[in-house]
């Protein structure tokens, strides 16, 4: 799996890299078809300072993406990842699935 990793607004530091490219390597137990993975974390200048973080994952014939936002980029992340392990196991039930009206 090829992994693109993109900050806007500010330096990531490469712990937040390994980090991120750790936490997408577990997306490949739940399915192994991904063929590629970008993530983009940002920063918006509110006082809040708010943590976002998008991951968008191409499989065969279908792009999932997600987006969240979080105290920190890692917990934005973290709940990035869970959406997408839920839409990758019902993606790879409707591959496996026989009933035809099932994949649509």
């Amino acid at each position: 799996m090829q992994t693109q990793i993109t900050a806007r607004h500010f330096d990531a530091p490469s712990t937040l890299r390994k980090y991120a490219e750790a936490r997408l390597a577990k997306l490949e137990r739940v399915y192994d078809g991904i063929t590629e993975a970008r993530i983009v974390f940002s920063e918006n200048g509110h006082p809040d300072k708010i943590k976002s973080a998008e991951v968008i994952v191409h499989v065969y014939h279908r792009t999932l993406a997600t987006a969240n936002d979080g105290a920190t980029h890692e917990e934005a992340l973290d709940e990035c990842v869970k959406v997408l392990r839920r839409r990758l196991r019902k993606y790879k039930a409707r591959l496996r699935s026989t009933n035809q009206n099932y994949q649509k």
